[in-house]
């Protein structure tokens, strides 16, 4: 729990969510609430709440988004924090990087995102349809682009569309639902006695509650489909670390559903049913009770997710095959997995120098998979030009060896292994592979 990247990640994710939480209630759930209202106390005291929270929270993602980058920089090169930022080691990173490319793209949807808060976030009552269309869009996009620096970033074939595609909705349906609650709590607070109060507070959570139907559907479906991409088995849900950790995050999940369920289905109409003001307003103060248990254990599924991000996927251990044992521990090693087959490449010792790399075939059930031609490609995290691919040897074992590797440079190499299956069908599997530095 020591790890800075981690602490940078967990606050970059809460203040993107909650930035993009403001922006989605704002427009589909305070502004049908507060039409014809905007001089109300209530409404006004409220958007002047939401409007510090998503100032907050975008300059909050600004400062850990910065880190993020500087930490990642310096883990790719292999070198301290405070030497990323000389001989264009930064630069490198944002401009030859999937995760560089995704933080420049996101600072640009940053930026202009937080030039429509003033307009959206104003006490007038009418929104330019226009503004409020423009800062969903750049609501959505910030957060949903966070796919591209995780491990949906790395798939090949059809797992590099549907992964990243379940991964950005994923990202944004949260941010629409435990985003929001934060807000919706604000709201709850700011309700007073008046009729004009209660009444805002009635459509906030009719229609709160609508949206996170649509966002725990869309939860629940794109969950199962990372599920699938990064665990793929029962077993590597249950004997994985990073399975475990991902079950944990299911299960507050489910709670976090179930008190949703709770709310929709107990609470949430009885402010509009109840003729008691009193009784009304004691079911929206059980309301908020329970919308911040949820946002509570939002919180802790963003660290959690946080903390996924620094490990490798349960499917790659799963996929370590018995018959040859554990990875040695001064070799570097990667999984690359594609629907045609599979690939585990060993090099070592996985380091700077002259190496060995071992590689081995699989098929979907993971028997052995028939080749006819092996070739390795190595590509230095500064390489220009393009690399000499390597022919591999098989052995008796059925593995395919390359001898005499030349790896240059520490860093984020590119590993590419070239397979012949028979005369018409080829396969290529490519990944990152991490080189460290020499003794």
């Amino acid at each position: 729990m020591a790890d800075p990247l981690l602490y940078a990640r967990a606050i970059h994710f809460a203040a993107t969510m909650l930035v993009a939480g403001v922006v989605l209630f704002a427009v589909f759930v305070a502004a049908p609430a507060w039409r014809g209202t905007a001089g109300s106390g209530a409404a006004i005291k409220v958007r002047a709440r939401l409007a510090v929270i998503a100032w907050i929270s975008l300059a909050l993602a600004a400062i850990s988004g910065t880190a993020w980058l500087v930490l990642t920089a310096g883990a790719m090169s292999d070198r301290p924090t405070a030497q990323v930022f000389s001989d264009g080691v930064l630069w490198t990173v944002l401009s030859q990087t999937t995760f560089g490319r995704d933080w420049l793209a996101r600072f640009i949807l940053a930026c202009a995102l937080a030039a429509t808060l003033p307009a959206l976030l104003s006490p007038r009552d009418h929104k330019r349809p226009w503004i409020e269309a423009a800062a969903v869009a750049l609501a959505a996009a910030f957060a949903g682009a966070l796919a591209w620096s995780g491990h949906a970033a790395g798939g090949l074939g059809g797992e590099a569309v549907i992964h990243p595609a379940a991964d950005v909705l994923h990202l944004i349906a949260a941010a629409a639902w435990v985003g929001a609650l934060l807000p919706l709590i604000v709201l709850f607070a700011a309700v007073g006695t008046d009729d004009a109060s209660l009444a805002i507070a009635q459509t906030a959570t009719a229609r709160f509650s609508i949206l996170g139907i649509v966002s725990v559907g869309t939860l629940l479906a794109t969950g199962i489909v990372n599920t699938f991409y990064l665990a793929g088995s029962l077993p590597a849900l249950v004997h994985t670390d990073y399975g475990r950790l991902l079950l944990i995050k299911i299960a507050l999940f489910l709670a976090m559903v179930t008190i949703a369920a709770v709310n929709r289905f107990r609470l949430t109409p009885q402010p509009v049913q109840q003729a008691s003001i009193a009784a009304s307003r004691d079911a929206l103060r059980q309301l908020r009770r329970n919308a911040a248990i949820e946002a509570l254990a939002g919180a802790i599924i963003i660290v959690i997710v946080a903390g996924l991000g620094t490990m490798a996927p349960a499917i790659h251990a799963a996929h370590q095959h018995p018959s040859y044992g554990a990875v040695p521990a001064d070799a570097a090693f990667v999984h690359i997995h594609l629907v045609e087959g599979m690939a585990d490449v060993t090099i070592r010792p996985g380091r700077t120098g002259r190496a060995r790399a071992t590689i081995r075939l699989w098929n979907e059930d993971f028997g052995p998979l028939e080749a006819r031609q092996v070739s390795l490609t190595l590509t230095a995290p500064a390489a220009a030009g393009n690399p000499t691919p390597h022919p591999a040897q098989q052995g008796r074992d059925g593995a395919w060896q390359v001898d005499g590797i030349e790896l240059s440079e520490p860093g984020n190499w590119t590993v590419s292994v070239d397979v012949a299956l028979d005369q018409t069908k080829r396969l290529t599997l490519t990944a990152p592979i991490v080189i460290e530095p020499g003794p």
